[in-house]
């Protein structure tokens, strides 16, 4: 349903969707194949010439059929790319293609890739969400509302500083994101099973090396085939975030309801419409913001189960990935798309604020 024309824009960004499509995973597992063969050939292990003949080949050139074709044969997706692509390159430079690499090398730097230009775009996000709440906080400094502990009224206080904790909340998300994106984001060069053993001399690790800085990436010793604690701590970390996303889109929710409304969602007319109560102008923004941060959040969980990998290499949890990560980074950034437009349209009642003060104090 992720991917239905009807829903798609509901539960991620365009731009999000196209960092995942098909057409850039192919895109990035051939940067991957064209870097390495750069880095080879500047250690002297292939001709430069084929490096330079790889690097004129773009995913347009690709038979999308076949490839599709040698998945469901093989069960991985790199066999049939590296045929084709030593096909488009002739005999001459055809030995060059994918050379001293493994399936696992190719897929998960690619990986990598697609998640270093989400972070770009999660990042951007997040900011847009954290502006539109500091503009409220600051617009909204004199207002007080009464607060709520254990579903009562409790004492009175600024609706800043309910929009300050989640404004810091969010920054220590950003935080931990970009702590973990630092860590986390590592090339994979390793062979067969990740020790670089059919590399001559010291070269391996000048090809890994070489590949990180070509790519703004680290990279692990001796490698990171069986220890996916990079890839989880980034993804958890994009849980914490939904987690907060999801909390701020219940609570704004619930201050927007009739039996509160403080705020309200700036509705335009048929937004938010009910198809049997004409009256009904109901709070889309937060809802849709809360399904895709829990969704992100029960996702990103996931990711935990797939780090119990057997021995050098296990197929079964590294499939898994294959679904895990693309689905939380398209969900956390429709959770932050709604967050964004919910903040965005934001009406603040600070009169029916005053007035709830007003009625709990005569209450007393």
């Amino acid at each position: 349903m992720l991917n239905w024309a009807l829903y798609e824009s509901c539960f991620s960004t365009l731009h999000m969707r196209q960092i995942w499509s098909e057409e850039a995973m192919l895109s990035a597992w051939l940067k991957v194949e064209q870097t390495l063969a750069r880095c080879q050939a500047d250690q002297g292990l292939i001709p430069p010439e084929a490096a330079e003949r790889l690097a004129q080949l773009s995913a347009c050139q690709l038979n999308e059929q076949a490839l599709q074709d040698k998945m469901q044969l093989v069960g991985r997706p790199i066999v049939g790319l590296v045929e084709q692509l030593r096909q488009l390159l002739g005999p001459d430079h055809a030995p060059y293609v994918h050379y001293l690499a493994t399936t696992q090398d190719i897929m998960d730097t690619a990986t990598m890739l697609q998640i270093q230009r989400s972070i770009t775009e999660i990042q951007l996000q997040l900011e847009a969400v954290l502006i539109q709440l500091q503009r409220h906080s600051q617009e909204q400094r004199h207002s007080r509302m009464l607060g709520r502990t254990n579903g009562q009224h409790a004492v009175p206080l600024h609706f800043s500083t309910k929009l300050d904790v989640w404004i810091a909340e969010l920054k220590r998300r950003r935080d931990s994101l970009q702590y973990t994106t630092s860590h986390g984001l590592m090339v994979q060069v390793g062979g067969p099973v990740g020790d670089l053993s059919a590399y001559p001399d010291s070269s391996g690790q000048a090809v890994k090396a070489a590949m990180a800085d070509t790519l703004n990436m680290g990279f692990a010793d001796p490698h990171w085939q069986n220890a996916r604690d990079g890839i989880a701590d980034i993804i958890m970390a994009l849980g914490s975030l939904s987690a907060s996303l999801c909390k701020i889109a219940q609570n704004a929710n619930l201050l927007a309801s009739s039996d509160i409304g403080e705020i309200s969602e700036g509705h335009r007319n048929g937004r938010g419409a009910s198809s049997s109560m004409a009256h009904k102008k109901n709070q889309r923004a937060s809802e849709f913001a809360e399904a895709c941060a829990r969704l992100a959040r029960q996702r990103a969980e996931q990711i935990g189960e797939l780090t119990l990998q057997q021995h050098e290499r296990s197929g079964g949890a590294m499939i898994g990935e294959w679904l895990v990560i693309p689905e939380v980074f398209l969900l956390c950034s429709g959770a932050l798309m709604w967050t964004e437009k919910l903040f965005a349209g934001l009406q603040v009642h600070s009169d029916v604020m005053q007035q709830h003060i007003e009625q709990h104090t005569a209450s007393l």
